[in-house]
């Protein structure tokens, strides 16, 4: 059994962005297994990306360049959707503050790909947005293989929790 304890809480966030909320939840599954305080350290991100920027010097990069609750986000993807920088990063750990700034990168993404693949499958573009949603922004031909497995993955968890939600 996949379905979550939150999907009140998802049906809500997926509705604020236009979302299929059983994706939403699929996503969740995959990111966080449903656990509201999980937290995963990023450090190559750090390294690659936040290190040498003015914005983050003095910052704890264990605390800025991480992913936090249900969906994850990174602190600094949630700060580029709306999520105030004066808070603390740890607020992400509440779940429908994780859901509402997963949901806006998630909406991000499919719109980003909507936008520059037009004429793609909707198949390969959902690929597309939950790859980039794991990885940063791909095409629908240009998928790393990793994040492909992880897009497969959530899919897969798509079917599942499909079937789980059917009416009984």
């Amino acid at each position: 059994m996949l379905k979550t304890r939150y999907f009140p809480e998802i049906v809500k966030a997926a509705a604020d962005y236009k979302l299929d909320p059983i994706l939403v939840e699929a996503v969740v599954v995959q990111e966080s297994s449903g656990n509201a305080d999980s937290f995963r350290f990023e450090p190559m991100f750090w390294n690659r990306l936040l290190k040498g920027k003015p914005e983050w010097v003095g910052k704890n990069p264990r605390r800025v360049s991480s992913s936090y609750g249900l969906m994850q986000p990174l602190f600094v993807v949630a700060t580029e959707r709306g999520y105030p920088k004066t808070l603390p990063p740890e607020g992400l750990f509440v779940p429908e503050v994780s859901l509402k700034y997963g949901c806006a990168h998630l909406r991000w993404m499919m719109d980003r790909i909507e936008a520059r693949y037009p004429t793609a499958s909707t198949e390969s573009k959902l690929l597309a947005a939950l790859a980039s949603y794991n990885g940063g922004f791909q095409g629908p031909d240009a998928l790393r293989p990793a994040n492909r497995a992880y897009a497969l993955s959530v899919l897969r968890y798509y079917q599942q929790l499909q079937k789980e939600h059917l009416p009984s």
